[in-house]
């Protein structure tokens, strides 16, 4: 059995931190309903002639979705009510970078809207060391 020289030992650790590196700056997706009813979530792809649809994920009113990326994308998404999975309420694309992105869903009239999440972020309390 051969045993690896320090100069390869380094060579593959930099090579396995340069993998991780990246994969950090990879982000999550939430998704949030934010309405009093229960929605269906399908992904759908493909040619628009021959459209291929994804699972179908269910939230309750209130849950939200997340889902890990690693690449900054896009997903186009139809969004039904559970009761009537047959007519779309609302047909989006779902877009984010490399960081965390929040969508919520909202109610709008007889229908729905996806609009991007603003993170809320406390502040930080500090106490003043001054007398």
């Amino acid at each position: 059995m051969a045993l690896l020289h320090p100069l390869q030992i380094v060579f593959f650790a930099m090579i396995v931190a340069g993998f991780g590196a990246d994969a950090a700056r990879a982000g999550w997706i939430t998704v949030k309903n934010d309405t009093k009813q229960v929605i269906v979530i399908q992904e759908v792809g493909g040619p628009l002639n021959r459209p291929i649809r994804g699972k179908c994920i269910k939230l309750q009113p209130g849950e939200t979705y997340r889902e890990f990326q690693l690449l900054a994308g896009s997903k186009n998404v139809v969004i039904f009510d559970s009761e009537a999975p047959t007519v779309p309420l609302i047909q989006d694309k779902l877009t984010w970078v490399k960081d965390d992105a929040k969508f919520e869903i909202q109610p709008d009239g007889a229908t729905v809207k996806l609009v991007v999440g603003e993170e809320k972020v406390e502040p930080v309390k500090t106490q003043s060391t001054k007398k």
